[in-house]
């Protein structure tokens, strides 16, 4: 029996009954009989003569006929996943195996979103040899995550030197995103066009208007190089969804849409590492729930004043001024729901997680529980951020996934 799988049984011994988890999960501890009590009749859903009255859809179970990421349609395996940045070549951390990624698809991950290093393929940045290097792993990595039954979308994630430039001169920028696009089309022609999905950009650096123009010929320019190829593509601003529930959508073929999803970022970007000396970087421990009044808001406000930074302590209190709570995530999730509805176009949330260095591991699991029901109740699909680094979902050094966090995302384990 798998290491993770053991840690399951331990994990879930403390809940009241293990007849409310998923047979699936029960099935894979090999216990499901065993720890139901049930017979396999009962098992498989006798009710002993009692009436069993059937529950309402909830969630994305509700959204059939509503959205293509609903049971049965075109974009359903886009509605729950994770980020796997760890496939990159150039990655020197943890990298899953086989086992393991074929494991979390039986538990429900059915969507992988990856990462890829855009300059790669830019001859700006990279070599032929290279660019060819990179090419050919990334054709592995997608070849091998389709045929394990994964929806795969290969997004196009450059680092800071790219960005630098879509900032400042958005036509050069532009120009550099239809070389790289070309080559991945031409490589990935053989990929399956149901399971492999193109991401235009990665929270693009341009100002939104110019952005939202060359994302639409980006979007006609793959129409016509990969026809039947689905693409994703999400507004600039870091993608936020007020920015997307204020655009227009873009005219051509199989668009999906991504929005991301990290508010308050007091929460979620609490003890970062790589900002040291800036407020995110100081406070610790802020909760959520949480308003202006909590004792663990103003303990962090103190640390700031304490640390000369009386500015970042007020903005601190000023973000939890109104109770950051799961209606509130709702509220914002349910602006781009209702553009989804709207424009009858799909949407994603394909990035929102919290950091783990110094947060209370209840709180994070109850902000990403609000937002993955936030996101379903919305009927949009989610991607977690990350796979085993800062916001990781699976621990580097055991490789066990985190079951709290599992609880969150997947509640019908």
């Amino acid at each position: 029996m798998p290491m993770f799988i053991s840690a399951f049984r331990f994990a879930f011994r403390s809940i009241a009954s293990l007849a409310t988890m998923s047979c699936r999960l029960l099935l894979m501890l090999g216990a499901c009989v065993a720890l139901t009590g049930a017979s396999a009749a009962d098992a498989s859903g006798s009710s002993g003569g009692a009436v069993v009255f059937a529950e309402q859809p909830t969630g994305l179970a509700a959204c059939d006929g509503v959205s293509s990421l609903a049971v049965g349609g075109v974009d359903a395996k886009l509605a729950r996943g994770f980020n796997l940045p760890n496939w990159d070549p150039d990655y020197s951390g943890y990298k899953p195996d086989d086992s393991l990624l074929k494991q979390l698809n039986m538990l429900g991950f059915t969507h992988i979103r990856l990462p890829v290093n855009g300059e790669r393929f830019m001859a700006r940045f990279a070599s032929r040899d290279q660019t060819a290097t990179y090419m050919s792993a990334l054709d592995a990595e997608v070849s091998r995550l389709s045929n394990m039954g994964y929806a795969v979308s290969v997004d196009m994630h450059p680092s800071g030197r790219f960005q630098h430039i879509h900032a400042a001169a958005p036509k050069e920028a532009l120009s550099l995103l239809m070389e790289a696009w070309d080559l991945i089309a031409e490589v990935g022609e053989k990929w399956p066009k149901s399971e492999v999905y193109f991401e235009l950009l990665n929270e693009p650096a341009a100002d939104a208007s110019i952005w939202w123009q060359q994302a639409q010929t980006l979007v006609t320019h793959l129409n016509d190089i990969a026809p039947g190829r689905r693409l994703i593509v999400g507004p600039a601003i870091f993608q936020r969804v007020e920015v997307l529930a204020g655009s227009e959508p873009l005219k051509g073929e199989g668009l999906v849409y991504a929005v991301h999803y990290y508010d308050p970022m007091a929460f979620t970007h609490q003890a970062m590492t790589w900002m040291p000396g800036s407020s995110l970087a100081i406070i610790s421990q802020m909760p959520f729930p949480g308003d202006s009044s909590s004792p663990a808001v103003l303990k962090q406000a103190e640390k700031l004043k304490a640390a000369g930074m009386d500015d970042a302590a007020e903005r601190i209190i000023a973000s939890y001024k109104d109770e950051w709570n799961a209606d509130r995530i709702a509220t914002a999730l349910a602006m781009v729901g209702d553009w989804s509805r709207r424009h009858q176009k799909p949407v994603i949330v394909n990035e929102f997680g919290t950091l783990t260095f110094d947060v209370d591991p209840h709180d994070r699991v109850n902000w990403l529980r609000a937002v993955r029901a936030g996101a379903e109740e919305s009927c949009l699909g989610w991607t977690h951020w990350d796979f085993s680094d800062g916001f990781q979902m699976v621990n580097p050094e055991t490789t066990l996934p985190d079951p709290l966090v599992l609880d969150a995302l997947l509640p019908d384990l």
